[in-house]
């Protein structure tokens, strides 16, 4: 009993820690000074009034733009609207309208970035309202203190269209040349702590800034080195590729509202938009206070203790550390049987193994209902189970050599593993290194004071439990059912610490049992509520003739009209029913010189998007004249199927000019958001289905083919 309340209670006091911690500040009232939530979520308030989307291009965007306008000059900003036709490294252009303010001053610029577009679907009070509302809360409070650097402010416009403002805005080299450093501010979801997820290369001094700065850090570069790996970007991608330092910041809560009708006010986050305020005032700060030419060229290793310090550690020495504390095990593992230590390598491993695999089968099993949802109404049964079932791998695994070693020389084994993987890391993936080298340790610590199993394991699992029990309440909303596995095998490996002290295959069986009970649980809740329902859009598309589409059907939009299976060659596998004429078709017209191809796509119904598809060997140079920016370091190109892709937003004409050789076929469309007059009663099958439009939601579609 001493040896649980020894290791589980301080276990128990961390997750208590995390829980609370992950909450976020308290939001502050209008009489507060610094930042105010409050007085930030009155001017989010007053931006949006009207509740509707306002997507690039829209007459609702037009007037968030001119009341963002006057709220800068207001608070005594010189404020401009920078307007430009862009196009990203993909061919999606747009006419752009950035909102760039500044209260004078000359050297190198500190630049606080948000979006002020929303998706059609929702009203983007999160995505990205609440960092336009941090945005203008910091210029605020900034508007009367003496700086060392000046501090400007730029609100995009076409982030959500493919971070056309920042592409504007980097093209405009008169207005970008002095930026020195940005500080970005992005929301996927509504809800949640303010991360900061990603710098620009060379991020040392950076870290170092906001280590002395941040009251309630939430960072670590296992976020960026993880983030650099996967496709995703923001308006950073473009001012990293123009050479600009930059820190991001974002808040991954509530991300069954993302992009959806319910990103409006009601579900917009006080204590997130404090925390985004906080962290966004802070930095501000700091760096407009900092040398900003005294620069790192190398990254740092760095992690927040529950929000409470960030420590950090110049990246290079990761490996040195990793290398250091093992032969520091080594000495103190010196008097271990050999034998018995490698029984505590095969725990490890046996525990990673494991939780792969039971953690796959109950994953699977917990969202045997939803299938290809990735986020359900309610997760928190499935978080639980794969808690547990790390737990029960580990259990397991140390059962399975229970009587050929002891639990000291075992857990020195299980060390070595993490040095291992440290070190693997170091090499391969240097930001996520730490999780493991710094638990291991404080092993290699207990080892030369020659402490016992049950105080190494409690120091050892309680310092991975600080490391690692914030991520795994945070790892659902980051990515999802499909990839929830990787709670049971974070969980798994940390409980590897201390299963050696409890050898039974019991204890393994109970954690697994009640895994799978979360598990059935889990599987038994409907994936869609009332409150979290499920994201379905539903589209008019004239191609050849007028159709309704869709990508799912419900019982209620079967009885709504005649659908059918049916693919749409843009769009993927869905279902059609016939919908009535009544749209005026776009036009596409066309010219060849040599190898020269020049497409003229017009719409006469003033759409939001033009968008021309080409399929053959084609290469697109210029949109309305202007050429495709530079393609970022991990650019991914955009044909599926073989067709490229010219978009333009905000405008009802484009023209294309391509290098072509042989025949092309060619797909001119036009896009506006909401369906005609008569697809009423599908949206009224809609709602009685518990559902709302995702991303673009309700658009109309008309499209003309040729070949030239």
């Amino acid at each position: 009993m001493r040896r649980a309340i020894v290791v589980a209670l301080p276990l128990l006091v961390v997750l208590a820690l995390a829980a609370w911690r992950i909450r976020g500040p308290e939001p502050k009232g209008e009489e507060a000074a610094g930042f105010s939530s409050a007085r930030a979520m009155k001017t989010l308030r007053e931006l949006l009034v009207d509740g509707v989307p306002h997507p690039i291009g829209s007459r609702a965007n037009a007037r968030v733009r001119a009341r963002l306008v006057t709220q800068f000059r207001t608070l005594g900003y010189e404020t401009r609207v920078q307007s430009r036709f862009v196009c990203n490294a993909a061919a999606t252009c747009a006419q752009v309208e950035n909102v760039y303010a500044t209260r004078g001053g000359r050297g190198d610029v500190v630049l606080g970035v948000a979006h002020y577009d929303s998706v059609g679907a929702g009203m983007g009070a999160s995505d990205d309202g609440t960092g336009v509302a941090a945005l203008l809360e910091t210029a605020r409070v900034l508007r009367d203190e003496r700086l060392r650097n000046p501090v400007a402010f730029l609100v995009t416009d076409g982030e959500e269209a493919g971070l056309l403002g920042a592409e504007a805005f980097i093209a405009d080299e008169a207005l970008s040349r002095d930026v020195a450093v940005v500080v970005n501010v992005e929301t996927r979801g509504t809800s949640g702590l303010s991360n900061m997820f990603e710098t620009s290369p060379g991020n040392r001094w950076l870290i170092r800034h906001l280590a002395e700065a941040l009251e309630r850090p939430q960072a670590t570069s296992f976020f960026y080195a993880v983030y650099n790996l996967l496709p995703n970007d923001t308006d950073v991608t473009v001012f990293k590729r123009a050479g600009k330092a930059a820190v991001n910041y974002a808040a991954i809560g509530g991300v069954h509202w993302y992009h959806t009708a319910y990103d409006d006010l009601a579900h917009a986050d006080a204590r997130t938009l404090q925390h985004h305020g906080d962290n966004v005032l802070a930095t501000i700060r700091a760096l407009a206070n900092a040398d900003l030419a005294a620069r790192s060229r190398t990254d740092a290793t760095y992690f927040d203790l529950l929000g409470f310090h960030l420590v950090w550690w110049p990246q290079e020495w990761t490996l040195w550390i990793a290398i250091v504390s093992l032969l520091l095990l080594m000495i103190g593992a010196r008097k271990q049987p050999p034998r018995e230590m490698t029984f505590g390598v095969l725990t490890a491993f046996a525990a990673i193994l494991l939780a792969l695999l039971a953690g796959t089968g109950v994953s699977s099993l917990a969202r045997l209902r939803s299938g290809g949802i990735n986020f359900v109404a309610q997760p928190l049964t499935s978080i639980a189970a794969m808690w547990l079932t790390g737990l029960a791998a580990a259990f397991f695994a140390a059962a399975l050599f229970r009587k050929r070693a002891k639990a000291r020389p075992m857990l020195y084994g299980v060390a070595i593993v993490w040095h291992m993987i440290g070190i693997a890391l170091a090499v391969q993936l240097p930001g996520a290194a730490f999780l493991f080298i710094v638990p291991a340790l404080f092993v290699a610590l207990c080892a030369l004071l020659d402490l016992d199993e049950t105080v190494t394991a409690a120091i050892a699992s309680t310092v991975a439990a600080i490391l690692i029990f914030p991520m795994g309440l945070m790892f659902y909303d980051a990515l999802g059912g499909r990839l929830m596995v990787a709670i049971a095998l974070f969980i798994g490996v940390l409980a590897t610490l201390f299963a050696p002290l409890w050898p039974r295959f019991g204890n393994g069986a109970i954690a697994l049992l009640l895994a799978l009970v979360c598990a059935v649980a889990a599987m038994l809740q409907p994936p869609y509520d009332a409150v979290r329902p499920r994201r379905l859009s539903l589209s008019y598309i004239d191609d050849p003739s007028p159709r309704w589409f869709v990508y799912e059907l419900t019982p209620q939009l079967e009885r709504a009209a005649r659908f059918a299976p049916a693919g749409d060659a843009m769009r993927g596998p869905g279902f059609a029913a016939p919908a009535p004429p009544g749209v005026p078709r776009v036009t596409m017209t066309a010219t060849r010189n040599g190898a020269t191809l020049t497409v003229r796509v017009r719409s006469s119904r003033d759409a939001n998007r033009v968008t021309l598809q080409l399929k053959g060997d084609v290469n697109v140079l210029r949109v309305n004249g202007v050429a495709p920016a530079p393609r970022p370091p991990r650019f991914r190109a955009r044909t599926p199927r073989g067709w490229h892709y010219a978009i333009a937003h905000g405008v009802s004409e484009m023209t294309v000019e391509c290098t072509a050789r042989g025949p092309v076929e060619a797909i001119g469309s036009d896009l506006t958001f909401g369906l005609p007059a008569s697809g009423a009663a599908l949206i009224q099958a809609r709602q009685a289905s518990t559902a709302i439009p995702v991303q673009d939601g309700d658009v109309t579609i008309t499209r003309t083919r040729a070949v030239y």
